[in-house]
């Protein structure tokens, strides 16, 4: 028992309770460090996604304006083919033809959001709402983009192979992107004969089918575009 009364248990507990403290604190100041790395990486991404929506949708603008025309374009073109007798010779002009041989795809900017699902960090993504328009707009560009495959493989495969039997195709193809982000200057009022046979109005007709979803479809992505870039905004301002 003197022995026991000897021992400096003040000291004893003033030392324990420091070390308590100091693994505490050291808890502490790394859970706090791992949080403003993880609030830093979180900036980071939505800064990210607003710069790479921003792009895609100034791309979209043109791309839907684009399709627009295409879509306007083939509904012409088919008309006057459908309305002409069978093997008749019908003219057209230049324009005409560029508008159902173009099969652009819409190609957005992804490489952050690419980022984060390959990392597995989209948990750095908190606003749920943004999270599910996230989702919205993948299976949006999925489907559209579908629809967009399928149009070129009508393209390529059935309608170039069907007018360039008609038509020499060289000067269409050196006009068709400029025509189509409308920056071209040149002139395609000149006259040009297509004959009206059953199967250049079925592919026409397949066509502008499937370019009406791809406008529709567009139009829902450009739109979805639009709400994720509010929503990105927002939240970069509560930063």
């Amino acid at each position: 028992m003197p022995e026991f009364s000897r021992i400096p248990w003040a000291r004893l507990l003033a030392e324990g309770t420091a070390v308590v403290i100091s693994i505490l604190l050291a808890f502490a100041i790394d859970a706090w460090w791992d949080r403003r790395a993880e609030t830093i990486q979180a900036t980071a991404v939505l800064r990210g996604l607003h710069a790479d929506f921003r792009d895609s949708q100034r791309h979209l603008e043109q791309w839907l304006t684009g399709n627009r025309k295409i879509q306007r374009g083939t509904a012409i073109l088919l008309e006057k083919i459908r309305s002409a007798e069978h093997n008749s010779l019908v003219p057209v002009t230049a324009e005409m033809i560029l508008a159902p041989i173009g099969a652009p795809t819409y190609d957005p900017t992804t490489s952050t959001l690419d980022a984060v699902l390959a990392t597995g960090r989209l948990d750095l993504i908190e606003n749920d709402e943004l999270r599910d328009e996230l989702a919205l707009w993948r299976q949006q560009l999925a489907d559209t983009r579908e629809d967009e495959f399928l149009i070129r493989d009508i393209v390529v495969h059935r309608l170039v192979p069907l007018v360039a039997r008609q038509v020499r195709l060289g000067f269409a193809f050196e006009q068709i992107h400029s025509w189509f982000i409308g920056e071209s200057e040149g002139s395609f009022e000149d006259p040009i004969e297509l004959l009206s046979v059953p199967e250049l109005e079925g592919v026409l007709a397949q066509r502008l089918f499937y370019t009406n979803y791809v406008v529709e479809g567009q139009s829902q992505i450009y739109e979805t575009q639009a709400r994720i870039l509010e929503l990105l905004g927002a939240a970069l301002n509560q930063r």
